[in-house]
């Protein structure tokens, strides 16, 4: 029976196809197009032919961004890349009195996934074997602080173009050399039974020094967070605002961490103390490094970057792909900066004559609004991947798989491009896209990209609208 559906399905669209002739140079009719923008490019590689396209327009990408960010760092850094992480200390070990006259310091690498939830095992323990170091030295007491050093990264943990409803968000956390534990942290809310009623925080996680959280959210009819937090980075006071469901005794938010450095120093700080090891001081984080020598006591690798690559592409993660972004240029030209990644990323692309009219980039993820970029741009930056032995195969595992993975998962099930399509998507308000490439009926390799902007209805919605003209290819 299902068989049944996608053959007559295909007939209907292949029906369609022909009766409409402008389906390769226009999307098809739909209302909630009537005032909207869209591009789209289909490159058949297999014949080296363009299979569709309509005029080039620059728009915005948002998360397809990160095929082009994730692309070349692949190319710059290499799939084996790894961040390292540095343990040590400042200042001198009395071992008569098992006193260290000095602080603990945490040297950050700009190692995006230090501690992050999507690599949980890599990094299982790796606190206490620091602590148990120290135990092995004879220390019994520090008499100073634990610093988190991040000077790794400049202090501009905020992109240009990031909107103020965004950043005290997850998705919206600061970079930082000293990254940990995504940037992000939880509030535990409790809801009344009624809706429109005030709610209470019954805790956050984790709890980090000096931070304060005014609350503002009431309860809701609505089955859904709506809830959004309000703060600037290193600002220990913020706000958190609109609905959550009623009647919920334990609903999680997440927000985006004000200071994660000194989050990163309270931490060990607490596993240091567990041990036994008596410390002074207190937590701080240090953002232009530390006065002394330091003594490296431990490294910590990160996983290798086509892993992060691969979760970044999968799950979307702005944190990932702005840390890239960094990392770019700091291999190219050895400043490790926003602007720096930006150019560095534009020359290599251009270098290699990919079709760069209308980039207009502002970050590495896709979040500002302030990028723009042609559908054209994002099939040959693919096919520039493609064509690379080596390359192919690594970064096209990294972009999800339709109907099955990250967040492709709930397109094109029982199509039958599920399975065999992959594809990196965008959404965000008024923002619909998708970058990808998939084998068609005829065993030919087409890459594809579509933006739509400021249309009506849901992205989710204008999503699943895409996916009949999509089929029409294979």
């Amino acid at each position: 029976m299902n068989r049944l559906i996608i053959a007559l399905f295909l007939l209907f669209v292949s029906t369609q196809v022909k009766s409409q002739p402008d389906t390769l140079s226009a999307l098809p009719y739909l209302p909630e197009l009537q005032t909207a923008e869209y591009s789209f490019y289909v490159y058949d590689a297999t014949t080296g032919q363009v299979v569709a396209q309509s005029p080039q327009k620059s728009l915005t990408p948002a998360s397809v961004l990160k095929v082009v960010t994730t692309a070349t760092a692949m190319r710059l850094l290499g799939p084996d890349f790894r961040f390292k992480t540095r343990f040590g200390y400042i200042g001198k070990i009395d071992h008569k009195t098992g006193t260290l006259k000095g602080d603990l310091i945490i040297r950050g690498g700009a190692d995006p996934a230090f501690y992050s939830e999507y690599f949980k095992t890599h990094y299982l323990g790796v606190f206490e074997q620091w602590a148990y170091q120290l135990k092995q030295l004879g220390i019994k007491q520090v008499d100073g602080d634990v610093i988190g050093d991040a000077s790794a990264l400049d202090d501009t943990a905020i992109p240009g173009g990031w909107i103020w409803e965004d950043m005290g968000n997850y998705y919206g956390a600061g970079i930082y050399g000293l990254t940990f534990a995504d940037n992000m942290y939880r509030i535990h809310f409790q809801s009344p039974a009624e809706a429109g009623e005030p709610t209470r925080v019954k805790y956050v996680q984790p709890e980090t020094p000096g931070f304060s959280l005014d609350n503002r959210v009431v309860s809701s009819n609505k089955n859904s967070d709506q809830s959004y937090v309000y703060g600037a980075p290193y600002a220990q006071h913020q706000m958190i605002t609109g609905e959550i469901p009623k009647g919920r005794n334990d609903f999680v938010v997440k927000g985006a961490m004000p200071n994660p450095p000194l989050e990163a120093a309270d931490s060990l700080r607490k596993v240091v103390n567990k041990l036994g090891i008596e410390i002074t001081g207190q937590a701080k984080a240090v953002f232009t490094g530390e006065d002394g020598e330091f003594r490296q006591m431990a490294v910590e690798k990160s996983p290798k970057l086509k892993d992060i690559i691969d979760t970044t592409n999968h799950e979307s993660v702005n944190l990932f792909a702005e840390h890239l972004l960094r990392e770019i240029g700091r291999k190219v030209s050895g400043k490790p900066t926003l602007d720096e990644g930006l150019k560095d990323l534009k020359s290599y692309w251009q270098d290699r004559g990919v079709y760069l009219q209308g980039f207009y980039q502002t970050d590495g993820s896709g979040l500002s609004r302030s990028n723009a970029v042609c559908t054209r741009t994002l099939v040959e930056v693919m096919l520039n991947m493609y064509r690379t032995p080596g390359d192919d195969q690594i970064f096209f595992n990294s972009l999800p798989l339709a109907g099955k993975e990250g967040t492709l998962k709930y397109f094109f099930q029982g199509t039958p491009l599920e399975g065999t399509l992959r594809a990196k998507t965008g959404s965000m308000e008024r923002v619909r896209s998708f970058a990808g490439e998939f084998t068609n009926r005829n065993g030919h390799q087409l890459f594809f990209a579509v933006i739509v902007n400021n249309f009506s209805g849901s992205s989710y919605e204008m999503g699943k609208q895409l996916e009949p003209w999509l089929l029409t290819f294979y």
